[in-house]
């Protein structure tokens, strides 16, 4: 029956999210997974179809999606592609796992609130509903952060920053637990603080978030999006229903983010990195300054742990946030001191001799490489290469220059890399991996002293599971090198 099939797109971390979910809440619920690749997890596979789920997996097994009522969508799919086209014009619902979710938080929240009021009433059960039909504001406050980069540090210091003020904050998202993962967990009292890639913001509906915050818009995943207009329209659906009493914290360096007819009705609270604001946050040593109202407030920023003024941005960008949802500048300060910064975003990964060598394997994009680059002073050796996502690396031109004495380059983007910067010259070298890069970096530096830079500006896909692989086995290297120099004396 149609109206009781529920499709799930992807068998991923997400995809999975969402099939737990169906499976506890949706009893009556006929679900299928859809996947275009075959299943490697044989096990996980048979693990849910023992439990119900039916499997269509290859191409070809598309269109049986045209039986479901709704799909929800894993962010690997693009719901642009046409082949979604014949399946809305049959009438079914698509959705990103982000408004689904959303869509169940609120409909959980108003469940707890009428159970405790009227204990006795029977509340109609969640299967059977469209998403349409779910609306109204949940009690939950949502803090939802996109950009092209800083994403993950950002939400992570909004969650320790609330976590150490004593609120109950809930983290998710693309930094790595899925949305639909914690809607159960979710109460009338917490913070969820989400990190939303532009997949993932494609498919919203009702989607809403109390405090959007958008750090940035620069060229990425040109290999999805056919141009950058495109590409910023994803991220501006972070907006997209919003109401007056909400608030926006936006980058006012950023030249994209100043079209005023794309912003919501919240009020907007501005962060400059450059300049002194009259409302917003801004950098004053030795601090940042934050004005949301009618006072001033200082917060010090001399015991801050990142490195870069990227970084400080996304610190001020976080703090904005944090006094949207009540925190006191004092808890934001105490909070911010005690962060630590996150794996593989300009984390030193080791000192060998004078050589340090950091490792920003995150930085997947061409700005992101750019503001790392930047960030470091003295003698400087940059790793660049991977799995190119149709970026224009001419952008790097000028900072190499300026900057680097040697840039080392690896993987399927290599001679694309040479090709855009052949400018350099002989400051352009080729290395076959990693363990040739830090080795030849390390050769390089070892005498004068200075900086071995892991700073991609592409995918890690080409050689490596993840970027966080990537990162790992630049970490292992550096290692595998400290001890052969320690025992060589």
């Amino acid at each position: 029956m149609k109206n009781n099939r529920i499709g799930v797109l992807g068998f991923g971390k997400t995809g999975q999210a969402a099939l737990e979910f169906l499976l506890a809440n949706e009893p009556l619920a006929s679900v299928v997974l859809f996947t275009d690749a075959e299943i490697s997890d044989r096990d996980r596979q048979v693990f849910f179809e023992r439990r119900g789920v039916r499997f269509l997996i290859g191409a070809d097994k598309f269109a049986e999606l045209g039986a479901c009522r709704l799909l929800i969508m894993s962010p690997g799919f693009d719901g642009k592609n046409p082949r979604f086209a014949a399946l809305r014009a049959q009438g079914v619902e698509i959705v990103s796992e982000i408004e689904y979710a959303f869509s169940n938080l609120k409909q959980m929240n108003l469940v707890k609130k009428q159970d405790n009021l009227l204990s006795k009433l029977l509340i109609p059960p969640l299967q059977g509903t469209s998403l349409r039909s779910r609306v109204g504001r949940i009690q939950a406050r949502i803090v939802a952060v996109s950009g092209s980069n800083g994403k993950s540090t950002t939400v992570s210091l909004i969650h320790h920053v609330l976590v150490r003020a004593g609120r109950k904050s809930i983290l998710a998202g693309n930094i790595g637990v899925p949305f639909i993962a914690q809607v159960r967990d979710i109460g009338a009292d917490s913070i969820v603080v989400l990190e939303l890639s532009s997949f993932q913001l494609e498919e919203i509906i009702h989607f809403r978030a109390d405090v959007a915050v958008l750090l940035n818009i620069t060229p990425d995943h040109m290999d999805r999006y056919p141009s950058m207009e495109a590409y910023a329209a994803a991220k501006y659906n972070l907006f997209k229903n919003q109401r007056p009493g909400d608030c926006m914290v936006l980058n006012a360096d950023d030249p994209l983010l100043q079209n005023e007819k794309r912003l919501g009705p919240g009020k907007a609270l501005w962060f400059s990195s450059t300049r002194t604001l009259p409302d917003g946050a801004f950098l004053e040593n030795p601090g940042m300054v934050l004005k949301t109202g009618a006072q001033t407030e200082r917060i010090s920023l001399s015991r801050n742990p990142l490195r870069g003024i990227h970084n400080l941005e996304n610190i001020m960008a976080a703090a904005l946030a944090c006094r949207a949802v009540g925190l006191s500048p004092a808890e934001i300060e105490s909070g911010l001191e005690s962060f630590q910064g996150l794996a593989h975003r300009m984390e030193p990964a080791g000192i060998v001799g004078r050589v340090e060598f950091i490792n920003d394997s995150k930085a997947t994009n061409v700005d992101a490489a750019l503001k790392s680059i930047a960030s470091i002073d003295g003698n400087l050796v940059v790793i660049l290469g991977g799995k190119d996502k149709g970026s224009d690396f001419s952008g790097l031109q000028k900072i190499l220059a300026e900057k680097a004495r040697t840039i080392l380059l690896m993987g399927q983007a290599a001679p694309l890399i040479a090709a855009q910067l052949q400018a350099l010259g002989t400051k352009l070298e080729h290395v076959r991996d990693l363990h040739d890069a830090v080795r030849a970096g390390y050769a390089i530096l070892r005498q004068e002293g200075g900086v071995v830079l892991l700073a991609p500006a592409c995918a890690s896909f080409d050689m490596f599971d993840n970027f966080e692989h990537r990162g790992h086995v630049f970490k292992r290297e550096v290692a595998l090198l400290r001890e052969r120099e320690t025992a060589n004396g």
